[in-house]
């Protein structure tokens, strides 16, 4: 989109906008919600994060609906000084908001990602990369909290505030670097199915969207100097909230997207898994147990039934796509059950 906005004020722009991409994410979170309850009769750890996500961007979009209502998106001239200290405060709880849905959406899919491999290798990755997210939320969050001194530290009109602006270059530029950590670990992960090229880029289609945020990050880059370094500030900086906006819709939109129905229905017809989540009571949870059964000794069954991370029977360093993937799965049982009879 544009990052100028006619007329003299922005803040039809910026309520239209939060209340949509709003709108929007509850539809994303509920769906993804729904698929995982229909599917597997539960929610697991990354469900909660993505709520908690969820729940943080709620709280944003409604500080910055009311920073709209006290002014913000008028000409700094045309708001008085008790609304431009609302203003102030509104924009400082929006932006330690923002922060921590962005941090809880990268989690969920970071978790969503290790859950798809019982791989030592990849879940060491996983949580190396969960761990500097960690440390950059933890960085990020303390940081815009003690922007300015105490006790107004929200005040970055005439507080005593340290380089504003470089400090959301900073902030902008390790955000995309955490995901971009993400989509590498989702590669390493697809580079490990065993399959054709073909299903291969099916299944990196599934996290390549996370690159959107990224593009949405550098939108905001481009106009961060004009928005902080700014005699207007309550007009310059509404387009600066406007990519956030969309930076925090993409951010949760693209953790969801995967958990979808269609994409879970695909691994799950190609043979993947999501361990520790498929309902054991489940069709396919019994063949898989059945046939990995008849190829493994009783020894090692055993021990593998004992780890509650990986409770299903056969743990693989490598995930495996059935070749036929596109044979419908009722035929498939009927024709197996069948072969058991007559066996």
């Amino acid at each position: 989109m544009g990052t100028r906005f006619k007329g003299d004020t922005k803040d039809p722009a910026v309520n239209v906008t939060n209340w949509v991409l709003l709108v929007t994410i509850i539809f994303s979170v509920s769906a993804r919600l729904g698929t995982k309850i229909r599917l597997f009769k539960r929610l697991t750890t990354d469900d909660l994060l993505i709520i908690a996500s969820l729940v943080f961007g709620i709280g944003q979009s409604i500080v910055v609906s009311l920073a709209v209502g006290s002014g913000y998106g008028k000409h700094f001239k045309d708001v008085s000084s008790p609304n431009m200290e609302q203003v102030m405060k509104n924009l400082f709880a929006g932006s330690v908001l923002y922060l921590l849905s962005l941090t809880f959406s990268k989690l969920s899919l970071v978790v969503f990602i290790r859950s798809l491999t019982p791989s030592a290798k990849d879940k060491w990755l996983a949580h190396g990369v969960e761990t500097i997210v960690y440390a950059w939320a933890l960085i990020t969050i303390f940081g815009t909290a003690f922007q300015c001194s105490l006790p107004r530290t929200w005040d970055f009109q005439s507080g005593h505030c340290f380089n504003l602006l470089t400090w959301r270059y900073f902030i902008a530029v390790s955000n995309i670097v955490t995901d971009l950590l993400i989509v590498a670990q989702a590669m390493v992960l697809v580079s490990s199915v065993q399959t054709t090229l073909g299903r291969r880029l099916v299944f990196a289609g599934i996290f390549l969207p996370r690159l959107f945020v990224t593009i949405a990050i550098i939108g905001e880059i481009a106009i961060l100097k004009k928005g902080t370094k700014s005699n207007d500030p309550t007009f310059q900086m509404c387009e600066i909230t406007i990519f956030e906006v969309i930076t925090q819709c993409l951010s949760i939109v693209t953790a969801c997207w995967g958990q979808l129905n269609p994409f879970l229905s695909w691994m799950r017809s190609n043979g993947l898994k999501l361990y520790g989540v498929e309902d054991p009571t489940s069709w396919s949870y019994r063949m898989r147990s059945q046939s990995q059964g008849r190829s493994k000794s009783r020894d090692r069954r055993n021990k593998f039934e004992k780890d509650e991370t990986f409770p299903l029977p056969m743990r693989q360093d490598r995930i495996l796509v059935t070749q036929d993937w596109e044979v419908d799965s009722q035929s498939s049982q009927a024709h197996i059950m069948e072969l058991q009879t007559h066996h």
